[in-house]
């Protein structure tokens, strides 16, 4: 079994990120941005308000949404966030929940870090410029920093508290906890 199957996915707990925690400080890189798109080989996991829903009181309710990447290259040249690149393969369906836990992610890095999903099947040669050797991968990518590989297949069995550990290690911890 490969670690893809192994990983035990534990949820991380904690408040929710508001709306002003998940200011438009980074709104610079929506520019290389889409519509929302769900099925595509690669998307941006942006926190923005739920087109039609609000709460009890009015205001915006928000959530993670898929948006199409309009260029990958300027979006990533981009020098208002950091990336975390979410290697996975479509081909395999949705590995026992990754994907979920991984918005979950995205919400609590929302303002610091943006997620992006990259089907490596589609981008073999990022996969081969990072050398991903194991599927799902996660890649940090930031302006004026070199690019830090989580090392999936290194680790053997991991979850995604070992994930947020090795972002909080590279400077990017969690909202809301």
């Amino acid at each position: 079994m490969t670690a893809a199957f192994l990983l035990c996915v534990v949820s991380c707990s904690g408040k929710k990120t508001t709306a002003s925690s998940a200011s438009s400080s980074s709104a610079g890189f929506r520019e290389f941005l889409g519509e929302y798109a769900y099925d595509l080989p690669s998307a941006c996991m942006v926190w923005e308000p739920v087109e039609g829903e609000k709460d009890e009181s009015g205001n915006p309710v928000y959530g993670i949404q898929y948006r199409e990447i309009k260029d990958l290259d300027k979006l990533l040249a981009s020098t208002d966030t950091a990336f975390l690149l979410y290697f996975h393969a479509s081909v395999y369906g949705e590995d026992g929940g990754i994907t979920a836990v991984v918005e979950e992610l995205a919400e609590r890095l929302a303002g610091k870090v943006t997620v992006v999903t990259l089907d490596a099947g589609e981008f073999n040669d990022m996969v081969g410029k990072y050398e991903i050797k194991l599927l799902p991968e996660f890649v940090l990518h930031a302006s004026g920093k070199q690019d830090t590989v989580f090392g999936a297949s290194e680790r053997g069995s991991w979850t995604m508290h070992d994930v947020a550990d090795w972002l909080a290690q590279n400077g990017y911890s969690m909202n809301g906890g």
